[in-house]
């Protein structure tokens, strides 16, 4: 039997794929008392002036009874919340429903996936909308003595704490983040002129260096950071100082925009890049480096297998495909061949050219 693949719709990329190293501008965050640390801002997120970013307790089992109490707190919020449906009639009772089933999929989906964090996220979501639904259809008139239980719970742990926490605050604004890595003091904005080839290599090489024991996190002064990185000189045409490219780093799906600063030529045949950003997550400053891909350009056609291709007697290039149990020659207009397949352009509309889901 004859073997064929289905003509499909396909998007290639024109891209060069190297690996670039993150410089920001960064200033460690120190604490030399004892103590068990809880903090308080989030990966990547703004500080207020004077913010507490953590708060220190004397023990391992005090922050545990502190995390229950917020816990507790939580679920009384929410059963508050829930009160304020008393009195209202049964209209909403079908949202509610259709609320609880998404979120319990939802719940289910990301345990599924192995995604704890989220799935344990979801859980006072759950609540709310159980509690809401019991107001609304008569089950429960309010939760008084659920709160009141809650409430004595909550008295009892604070009566187990040791010791109130203390805060730690920083005078610093910019954006918090609970890991260093060891460059933040030697990787920033001034150490770029006198970056070489070899000093990139060596960082990708080891992207984490030994901090000291009192470093407990660092401030990134501003939103907008760097990234070098070396790329082939014949690969780099296309690039220049001032202009504006599509990267797209590491799995992400969407690529970002990044402005060329520099472009330095090396003695090794390869040119340096000064890339700046101004999009800022938590992706992106967790890790010194990352794989990124520079993208020029990006064509859609018909993928179809590069072996498949032949001449007829015109010299025309084409490839067979299979129309029940007949043979027929198709041209093709070939945009580029990438390995084992060829993208060649839609030419559906035209009469004796390849066609989109032709068997190939």
């Amino acid at each position: 039997p004859i073997r064929t693949e289905p003509a499909m719709t396909y998007n290639s990329e024109e891209y060069i794929q190297t690996t670039g190293v993150y410089i920001r501008n960064e200033k460690y965050v120190n604490y030399n008392g004892t103590g068990i640390i809880s903090y308080v801002y989030s990966d990547g997120e703004k500080l207020a002036k004077n913010a507490v970013v953590a708060q220190v307790y004397a023990s391992q089992t005090d922050l545990a009874l502190q995390l229950k109490i917020d816990e507790l707190n939580k679920q009384i919020e929410v059963l508050r919340d829930a009160e304020k449906l008393i009195g209202s009639d049964n209209s909403q009772l079908e949202a509610f429903s259709n609320q609880i089933y998404e979120c319990h999929t939802k719940i289910i989906q990301n345990i599924i996936d192995g995604e704890y964090a989220e799935a344990a996220g979801q859980k006072n979501d759950y609540l709310n909308l159980q509690s809401k639904r019991q107001i609304v259809n008569g089950t429960t008139s309010d939760y008084k003595d659920k709160i009141s239980q809650l409430s004595s719970e909550i008295s009892s742990l604070k009566a187990q704490v040791s010791s109130v926490p203390h805060d730690l605050t920083l005078t610093d604004t910019g954006y918090f983040v609970t890991l260093a890595d060891g460059y933040e003091t030697v990787l920033n904005y001034d150490a770029i002129p006198t970056l070489t080839e070899e000093r990139i290599e060596e960082i990708i090489k080891n992207p984490e260096l030994a901090v000291a024991s009192n470093v407990i996190g660092k401030v990134i002064s501003d939103y907008k950071w760097k990234m070098v990185c070396t790329v082939p000189k014949d690969n780099s045409m296309n690039i220049y100082e001032n202009a504006t490219l599509k990267v797209r780093i590491g799995s992400d799906v969407n690529p970002v925009r990044a402005y060329v600063e520099n472009i330095r030529e090396l003695e090794s045949g390869k040119c340096m890049l000064v890339l700046s950003f101004d999009v800022f997550n938590e992706r992106y400053i967790m890790n010194r480096t990352a794989q990124i891909k520079i993208l020029f350009d990006e064509t859609s056609g018909i993928r179809i297998p590069s072996a498949a291709i032949h001449f007829d007697e015109k010299g025309e290039k084409g490839v067979f495909i299979k129309i029940g149990v007949n043979v027929h020659f198709r041209r093709v207009e070939v945009i580029r061949t990438e390995g084992d397949y060829t993208l060649v352009r839609d030419t559906t509309e035209k009469d004796g050219f390849l066609s989109l889901y032709d068997s190939v």
